[in-house]
């Protein structure tokens, strides 16, 4: 390795502007018990050199201001060699979404030893634009042709954008059907390409049954059947069961994300859901059917019209006093809409990209229920990308829900601040409003803020763990909402997508 390191040595002074910096062969001397070697790397460092002039050579699709627009090298800072690489991506990227899928970026470099100071030169040949004549696709021997060709974002007879084949890839990735997706673009004439999408498909029906702990269910044994892309047609297909101490669930889910090979999908829930909150007892069963819609590459709607009744029953004799008023039988009908933009890369395990989502929820008594609300719920994350698959990323929630015409919040639709999905190092609801014997009264509003610096443990396990702050609360009814009075959490959380889908385990 001391090869290696002579580079890695050289590197680490590129990226700080010193272009004449000399490493030399490494000298070893041997300790005198012969138990150690001392190493010796002799270094002339040389002078820090600035940027100078940046400039193009051989471009005629782009003018040189179109060049320069988004580029991260700057006249004037310290020379860096890692920022040449990232420029020669960024050109290559420009002129691929073009249609210049071969186009070939050098750059070369001409140090000033006088003014201190090194010009950048990047010589283009752009090459002929290219066409895509026809896409081959191998390896889905279930999946059906279509449901990948709706995932592509190139077609046949189009000008080559190698942005939109990227973008096609993590698409097709996102879908969970495949071990590996690969998108090869092969020249079959001088200015023609075919695209070769080749898959390995994976199972994608999977029957699962475990046992778990956490804090809201405690002991849970769970059962479940899922069909991810039902007869390769790309349908999901759910059923759901799980027994616990505090919680008792069944689910049944039918989703089909492209209806008619359209923009709209459609599902259907029906489910039910027995919930010990300890100061009472929750029994809710209920239906929804979701319509969603594609609106962009990136942004999505849905509207779905809601039908649950609600039996709330044993109040502890010390639960508060709006909780005992709503003992007994309800219903609730309505509807529950979001808008959401999604670019992340991958969204079991993303590496870049961000989620935003607006929620916002009706129930109505004009439909036949008891229950009249609204609810609006906002949520953020982004993710950033660091050297060795080191990420980090900023998420902030806010939720407010409140009683229309005097009725007050339904105990199902308060917020519950507190576990591994809010406030990590809290137990269930307790980031929130608690009465003096304990008990849980939920949120009205909510404010959370979550950071995550992510690093991989075993990239073949697919195993990650995350160092993590949490900042957030849960308001009561008639409480301002104070950043102030925000509380803090802080630790440690492993991340594993298993066979079984992901798993998480943290402590706060």
């Amino acid at each position: 390795e001391l090869n290696n390191d002579i580079e890695r040595i050289k590197e680490v002074y590129l990226n700080r502007g010193y272009l004449n910096i000399q490493v030399g062969a490494p000298t070893l001397e041997l300790s005198e018990d012969k138990q150690w070697f001392t190493v010796t790397f002799p270094i002339v460092e040389g002078e820090p050199y600035k940027v100078g002039e940046i400039g193009f050579r051989g471009n005629t699709v782009f003018e040189e201001a179109e060049l320069r627009v988004g580029a991260k090298i700057i006249p004037g800072e310290i020379f860096q060699r890692a920022r040449i690489r990232e420029e020669i991506t960024r050109l290559t990227e420009l002129y691929g979404g073009k249609g210049y899928a071969f186009t070939d970026v050098n750059p070369s470099v001409v140090p000033d030893a006088q003014a201190k100071t090194a010009a950048i030169i990047f010589q283009i040949k752009e090459g002929d634009l290219i066409r895509v004549r026809e896409i081959h696709i191998t390896g889905n021997d279930k999946t059906r042709d279509n449901v990948i060709r709706r995932e592509l974002r190139v077609d046949e007879q189009d000008v080559i954008d190698t942005v939109a084949i990227k973008r096609s890839f993590q698409r097709l990735n996102n879908l969970n059907f495949f071990e590996t997706v690969e998108i090869l673009p092969r020249q079959v004439e001088t200015d023609k390409v075919d695209l070769d999408v080749k898959v390995k498909e994976k199972p994608t029906g999977q029957f699962s049954i475990g046992g778990g702990f956490s804090t809201l269910d405690q002991f849970t044994a769970v059962a479940d059947i899922t069909e991810g892309n039902l007869n390769g047609r790309g349908h999901m297909v759910r059923v759901r069961g799980q027994l616990g101490q505090r919680r008792t669930l069944g689910l049944i889910t039918l989703r089909d994300p492209y209806l008619n090979d359209s923009l709209t999908s459609g599902q259907i829930d029906i489910y039910r859901t027995v919930t010990n909150y300890t100061t009472y007892q929750e029994d809710k069963s209920g239906a929804s059917a979701t319509l969603g819609r594609w609106f962009s590459e990136y942004t999505s709607g849905s509207f779905a019209l809601v039908a649950e009744t609600l039996s709330l029953s044993d109040p502890q004799s010390d639960a508060p006093e709006f909780v005992v008023q709503q003992i007994g039988k309800q219903s609730t009908t309505g509807f529950r809409t979001s808008i959401a933009r999604d670019s992340r890369d991958f969204y079991l395990d993303p590496r870049s990209g961000s989620r935003s989502a607006l929620n916002v929820d009706l129930g109505t008594r004009f439909l036949g229920g008891t229950n009249n609300f609204y609810k609006v719920t906002a949520d953020v994350i982004k993710y950033w990308q660091l050297p060795f698959d080191l990420r980090h990323s900023f998420r902030a929630r806010f939720g407010t829900v409140e009683g229309i015409g005097g009725r007050p919040i339904p105990l199902t639709e308060r917020y519950f601040v507190g576990g591994i999905n809010t406030m990590r190092g809290f137990v269930f609801g307790r980031a929130g409003p608690v009465a003096s014997s304990g008990s849980l009264l939920g949120s009205a509003k909510q404010l959370i803020f979550n950071y995550d610096f992510i690093f991989p443990v075993s990239a073949e396990a697919k195993l990650n763990a995350a160092i993590f702050f949490d900042y957030g609360r849960g308001f009561d009814d008639n409480e301002k909402l104070v950043i102030g009075d925000l509380r803090k959490a802080a630790g440690l959380e492993g991340r594993w997508i298993s066979p079984f889908g992901p798993l998480r385990v943290a402590y706060g």
